[in-house]
């Protein structure tokens, strides 16, 4: 159901139960009370018998290190981008865990560090939890940053460094990081980098390359540790390090480097609304998404090795969900029957409630004839049943004389 609502966006939770607003896919599986309390029942650690644990990620903890081994388990490509992932979350119930970066499209929220392919498939990735984020799961080199302790563990994961080449950008680039990658692990690597990390290296002054126009570069290698530092003039000048290429070819970082912006795009097309009083959900259903993006890539891998049209990602979406819904569930102790996708029935969870009318067409005067309809409980008075209904409010009245003389059609339309 929350995959569906990634796809149909409404403003509130409420709105897809509500009468004007009433989304029958999502409505019909459950009634909204019964939506709520299994929601606020949904948790991934039993806080009674768990023993005390400083990891800050402790709540969560299950579902990463089970998403993760996931992640691990696809086949890769042999070109990965590093970048940082922003988890959307305004709360102010996860302290200092929430982050700011102000050249994300979403500003606050928990950080990602993601090793990704080029075609948007996430392989691994590390949540961001300040002094702490090496000491649960992952290892620091003291000889190095966050950045470059970022990248070493994420790199440790790659199953098949032969011909793999990582790109990352200036927060993570350092020369000796490159040269470790290259010597240590043999992994090749292509970063931009900034001018305080070239360790001496000695290029052209940026006013002077960028008069000699746009395309313009001065370079300088060295073979011995195998790698090579350009800069080049575009609309300012950008100075890359590489253990993998020099001059040529020209477009190889813009080519590679989008993994992860394109995986985070992924994402961002069909969100799952995340709103919650628990900060963790927001990562949880982070999961959810990157989860079922990663499904959509296999497929789409799968159906272009077989020469064979795919699903768009949102119909791939709405066909999870669905099989999530209606799919047949196995019987305990029985042998498993064979697993179909059934349609909805029509049977629905509650007759939705004829909305009331709006006051000015209710009290207009205009056309409020009596009509015979199935019999019904009287939308004014709540006591009697009736067969009569007004045409054009579609509401039941009643209409009784004797000892209980009453006029509800009359009152429901006076003012």
């Amino acid at each position: 159901m929350k995959i569906i609502m990634g796809v149909v966006k409404l403003p509130a939770l409420v709105d897809y139960w509500a009468t004007d607003t009433r989304y029958d896919k999502v409505a019909d599986i459950m009634p909204v009370k019964r939506f709520q309390s299994l929601s606020r029942m949904l948790h991934f650690q039993d806080n009674m018998t768990a023993e005390p644990n400083e990891d800050r990620l402790f709540k969560i903890r299950p579902v990463l290190n089970h998403m993760r081994t996931r992640c691990l388990a696809i086949e890769s490509e042999n070109q990965f981008s590093i970048d940082e992932m922003m988890v959307p979350y305004k709360g102010g119930k996860a302290g200092s865990l929430r982050q700011y970066l102000p050249s994300k499209p979403k500003k606050w929220g928990f950080k990602m560090f993601v090793r990704a392919g080029v075609s948007g498939f996430v392989y691994d990735f590390i949540v961001y939890t300040g002094k702490s984020t090496f000491d649960a799961t992952h290892t620091s080199n003291k000889e190095f940053g966050l950045g470059a302790n970022v990248v070493l563990n994420l790199c440790r994961t790659i199953t098949n460094p032969t011909d793999c080449v990582v790109y990352f950008d200036n927060f993570f680039t350092s020369l000796k990081l490159m040269t470790h990658l290259n010597d240590e692990m043999g992994l090749r690597s292509l970063g931009t980098i900034r001018k305080n990390r070239l360790m001496g290296c000695s290029l052209e002054e940026d006013q002077s390359l960028l008069k000699k126009g746009r395309g313009s570069h001065d370079s300088r290698v060295d073979n011995d540790a195998q790698l090579a530092v350009v800069k080049w003039a575009d609309s300012r000048t950008v100075t890359l390090a590489s253990t993998c290429a020099a001059v040529n070819p020209v477009g190889e970082y813009n080519t590679h480097m989008g993994g992860v912006d394109l995986a985070d795009m992924l994402v961002a097309l069909y969100r799952t609304p995340t709103k919650s009083d628990r900060w963790y959900m927001a990562i949880f259903w982070q999961m959810i998404d990157i989860a079922v993006n990663n499904a959509w890539l296999l497929h789409r891998r799968d159906a272009e090795a077989l020469h064979q049209d795919h699903e768009s990602l949102k119909s791939f979406r709405l066909d999870v969900a669905k099989a999530l819904m209606y799919t047949e569930k196995e019987t305990r102790g029985r042998p498993p029957k064979h697993h179909k996708v059934t349609p909805p029935t029509n049977k629905v969870v509650k007759q939705p409630k004829v909305p009331r009318p709006v006051d000015d067409v209710r009290y207009d005067q205009i056309n409020h004839f009596p009509v015979l309809s199935k019999k019904g409980r009287c939308r004014m008075c709540l006591e009697g049943q009736t067969f009569v209904m007004c045409g054009k409010c579609k509401v039941r009245l009643c209409i009784v004389s004797g000892k209980n003389t009453r006029n509800c059609f009359l009152a429901f339309h006076c003012q």
